[in-house]
């Protein structure tokens, strides 16, 4: 290979000035690398809601509203003792954040408002509503020897158990629960007719499954979707011939809500006929799922959902997702923004196909807080600086923040920066995360 500047000979005042330069180019690339070494191990993340422009896609908090109706503040003004609450969900561990408040120029004064910051999920956060009763299609036994099975969201008694000889339900398939556990679903008519089925039947035929509803036979587009709700020996064995007797639907039913499956090298979460693609592994993990519940379907089976804008760690997990509270063991499912208690062992059962995100309403409730002053040279934005050490390491990705004015205040934006100082206790907490990164990169 030819060396073209093996020749070359600077003059001695260029040689000087080129000596220079280098030296100066290998600064500035140190103090680049250090520069970005730092904000890798000390990070800072701005987050901003305009309350200007609530619709805009650069808005990086999340859902500011009042506690009272669960709306956004209507005509942007917050009344006085009302509470406002907003969501942020960075990626990282941080050991303090800055929050601030610019307010309209006509606004009330909200100097001293405290500022409530607590740690967990999104969805934890929802308000407990009714304990869910039991899923259509269950059948189930009593200790006084009822048998029945849930139809249409009631729970319907056979009338004798010879109709259920009649009718073919397989005996092993009765969940066995108490008195108190019948009373979830509301009680519907008694079955006698020993030759018509009642809605929600299931039934098997060859290698498929089918659930009747309103006289027709609804297919489930796989097995697996079948068994991500049913066991498999929920449903009445029928031939082939058995499919002339109901017309079957072109409508297929899926899998269990809250479900995770892969396709296409996506991941989706499934819920109510949608699917809804997660952004990456860091959001993935940051919701608490887990790769082993990740169930590989055919382009078929994920084909019957509609697919929604990406599953960010913005939003929150959708209905069907199944919490376990790691301090007392119980467990809820996300409905409708609410958390519903599965109060029954047989409930928990029909339920939890699927590992639960371990949550826990201890660390929930636990809150730092700061109190807000007026900005030095701002007539309208008030902040405060809260610590977030005794959060940052609590289960859950969101930080959900409130603030109760005393008197009533029109917003005009919000914002929220998490940081990590530079401290030895920061560097050892960011060093821990890079390396379990590095190890679950590697699995």
């Amino acid at each position: 290979m030819f060396d073209l500047t093996k020749e070359v000979v600077l003059q001695p005042s260029l040689q000087k000035k080129y000596a220079a330069l280098r030296a100066l180019l290998h600064f500035v690339f140190l103090i680049a690398m250090l520069f970005v070494l730092y904000r890798i191990l000390f990070p800072i993340v701005p987050l901003d809601f305009s309350l200007d422009n609530p619709n805009s896609t650069k808005n990086t908090l999340v859902s500011p509203r009042l506690s009272q109706t669960g709306e956004f503040p209507p005509k942007k003004s917050v009344g006085a003792t009302e509470t406002l609450i907003f969501n942020a969900n960075p990626i990282g561990q941080f050991s303090e954040a800055n929050i601030a408040f610019t307010l309209e120029k006509n606004s009330n004064n909200i100097e001293n408002t405290s500022i409530k910051i607590r740690k967990s999920y999104q969805a934890f956060f929802f308000p407990i509503g009714n304990p869910i009763d039991f899923k259509n299609g269950t059948l189930l036994a009593t200790p006084s020897g009822g048998y029945y099975i849930v139809s249409d969201g009631t729970a319907r008694k056979f009338s004798n158990t010879d109709i259920i000889l009649s009718l073919g339900y397989p005996k092993g398939a009765f969940i066995s629960i108490s008195e108190d556990d019948l009373k979830l679903n509301k009680i519907g008519q008694e079955i006698t007719d020993v030759n018509n089925y009642p809605n929600d039947t299931l039934f098997a035929i060859e290698d498929n499954f089918y659930q009747l509803k309103n006289q027709q036979l609804f297919p489930f587009v796989s097995a697996r979707a079948f068994l991500s709700q049913f066991d498999g020996i929920s449903a009445i064995a029928k031939d082939k011939d058995f499919l002339s007797r109901y017309p079957v639907s072109e409508t297929y039913l899926g899998f269990a809500d809250g479900t995770l499956v892969s396709s296409a090298e996506s991941v989706f979460i499934l819920s109510e006929g949608k699917s809804y693609p997660i952004e990456n592994d860091v959001t993935f993990s940051a919701m608490g799922f887990s790769w082993d519940d990740v169930i590989a379907v055919t382009a078929n089976e994920i084909g019957v959902y509609k697919k929604q804008k990406q599953f960010t760690r913005n939003d929150s997990h959708p209905n069907g997702t199944i919490f376990v509270d790691q301090k007392t063991n119980k467990y809820f499912i996300i409905k409708d923004k609410k958390r519903k208690p599965i109060i029954s062992p047989a409930l928990i059962k029909t339920y939890s196909k699927q590992k639960p995100v371990l949550a826990s309403s201890l660390e929930a409730e636990k809150e730092s807080s700061c109190t807000l002053k007026k900005k030095f040279f701002s007539s309208n934005t008030y902040e405060c600086r809260v610590s977030l050490k005794d959060l940052t390491l609590l289960t859950g990705n969101d930080y959900q923040m409130s603030a109760t004015f005393s008197n009533s205040a029109k917003p005009s934006s919000i914002n929220a920066t998490f940081s990590t100082p530079l401290t030895f206790h920061s560097l050892r907490n960011s060093l821990s995360t890079i390396k379990t990164k590095l190890k679950n990169r590697q699995n």
